[in-house]
């Protein structure tokens, strides 16, 4: 200590130096943190919360007509108007609808940050619930656990994620000079149709929605009727979740399970109960 002392006494300068060199240092990573690290987040997350609080209401109402649309088509299957060779309406107005919900969806993908995914719980919710609506036309786990369906059945009745990305980039209006402040939105139904018509990139991404509907043959051994099933679940859960007081859409329960394979039923069952949706199961599914 007296060494010490003694160095600080004749070295007073140099110590001085130094020890305003490490002072300078400190609050230099202090300043870049608070003005770089820290208030680039804050930034990110305040845009965050404003874009889902601006969108939610445009993918609420999406979703509940991608939901309601589903229901019709799941309970009228039978009738074969998807198919229908001689009215193509059923069909292009269901591709819009599901074109339409995409579209929402992208303008807030591309308007939130992964760092307000994860920022907080309800966030983090938000991101689960958001992203199980796309599983349930892409993933392969409902699948799984079956021998008696073909993976080249599996396989044809998925839609890559990547072709619902383009979908979703297809379906956003893109602003004129004069409307390029202007928030985004995604087309007109008569634009959808003008598009659809024309356009090869609308008939080619659309394709894959396109093969999952048509044909669909209601057979709990049916790879493609299993998926649109799920994938009716799922936006049906989606839609409960977005608005669970009904204050904006119309209290519906989940019917569909009864009519899917045992596995798949098993594990969409097992879905809906983990992320607390288990009220949503008709008392007819559930004894299943």
């Amino acid at each position: 200590m007296h060494v010490l002392l003694q160095s600080f006494q004749e070295h007073s300068l140099i110590w001085i130096l130094i020890s305003a060199g490490v002072g300078g240092l400190i609050g230099a990573l202090i300043k870049f943190l608070f003005e770089q690290i820290l208030s680039t987040r804050y930034q990110h997350e305040f845009k965050s919360r404003a874009a889902l609080k601006m969108y939610k209401y445009p993918i609420l109402r999406s979703a509940d007509s991608l939901d309601r649309r589903l229901q019709n088509y799941v309970q009228f299957v039978e009738k074969r108007w998807y198919d229908d060779p001689k009215d193509n309406y059923y069909r292009i107005s269901t591709l819009y609808i599901l074109g339409a919900y995409f579209g929402w969806c992208k303008i807030l993908e591309d308007e939130a940050f992964l760092e307000f995914e994860t920022s907080n719980a309800r966030a983090k919710r938000f991101n689960i619930m958001f992203n199980t609506v796309y599983k349930g036309l892409t993933g392969f786990q409902y699948f799984d656990k079956i021998n008696d369906l073909p993976l080249s059945e599996v396989e044809a009745a998925s839609v890559p994620r990547l072709a619902i990305t383009a979908i979703s980039e297809l379906m956003i209006k893109k602003p004129s000079e004069k409307e390029k402040d202007t928030r985004p939105t995604v087309l007109g139904f008569i634009e959808f149709v003008n598009c659809f018509d024309k356009s090869p990139d609308f008939q080619k991404w659309f394709g894959y929605l396109d093969k999952l509907f048509v044909d669909v043959h209601p057979s709990d051994e049916s790879a493609k009727w299993n998926r649109v099933l799920a994938f009716a679940t799922n936006v049906r859960a989606f839609v409960s979740f977005l608005d669970p007081s009904t204050r904006l859409t119309t209290p519906r329960m989940i019917y569909h399970l009864k009519r899917m394979h045992p596995q798949v039923r098993e594990y969409i069952s097992e879905e809906l109960k983990h992320h607390g949706f288990a009220h949503l199961i008709s008392k007819d599914d559930s004894n299943n």
